[in-house]
């Protein structure tokens, strides 16, 4: 079954200021080849595979208590977006990813969809049941702005269901299928409501503009697709 649903909402930007850049050092490849910026407890380590087109930007994560050794799982871990030449700290990111080289975060996943100009891009913060984080970063020199996209997404797609079924749904972006941010600021992604284990659930394709106004990014929610399963049709 497939419902398409045109939406011609204006959502408000829900944004925070933009964080000034805190230096930490220069990133240098580590013995596996992954960078790691700067040292102690001011240490960051890079993800690989979240870094922008440019290669100037990607993100990190870091401790209070530094990086840690040989197979140590780590505390207290704090996502961010990072300026690579330098590694200094443009915004904190909303989950809390880490991998090491050697381990990694158990039911955990962190993506990055950056713009073809590197300077914009979104974070798909994944734990085990929920997107812990779904947001639009802007980068404006030593700064970047912050837009949550689940805040503005979430309540539409809740919106859909009928009253009675409103609650207890997880909300996912499936990280198995693209999440693309185009130069005209177009982002598209499929993402779930869903009770978690059960075999109810509810997968929508959605498409976002977002526009940047005076450094006020906001979001227009501009289609919704619905595919429900037949035996699932609440």
């Amino acid at each position: 079954m497939r419902f398409v649903l045109t939406l011609p909402v204006v959502l408000l930007a829900l944004y925070a200021a933009p964080t000034a850049a805190v230096q930490a050092q220069g990133c240098v490849a580590d013995q596996g080849g992954d960078l790691v910026c700067g040292a102690g407890k001011s240490a960051l380590r890079v993800f690989a595979d979240t870094t922008s087109p440019s290669k100037n930007y990607a993100f990190a994560w870091r401790t209070a208590q530094g990086l840690p050794s040989g197979r140590d799982a780590p505390n207290d871990v704090e996502n961010i977006l990072i300026r690579v030449a330098d590694g200094a700290v443009l915004a904190k990111l909303g989950g809390a990813h880490w991998e090491t080289g050697e381990m990694r975060a158990n039911r955990s996943d962190l993506m990055a969809a950056w713009s073809p100009d590197s300077r914009s891009v979104i974070e798909i913060a994944n734990s085990r049941w929920d997107s812990d984080s779904f947001a639009y970063y802007r980068i404006d020199g030593g700064a970047a702005t912050r837009l949550d996209l689940r805040a503005l997404v979430e309540p539409v797609l809740t919106a859909r269901l009928p009253p009675r079924y409103r609650k207890g749904n997880s909300f996912r972006v499936l990280e198995d299928l693209p999440v693309t941010l185009d130069a005209r600021g177009r982002v598209r992604f499929t993402a779930m409501l869903y009770v978690p284990k059960s075999e109810i659930s509810n997968t929508y394709k959605v498409q976002l503009n977002i526009r940047d106004r005076g450094g006020k990014p906001s979001a227009d929610v501009v289609s919704v697709v619905r595919r429900v399963k037949a035996d699932q049709v609440r």
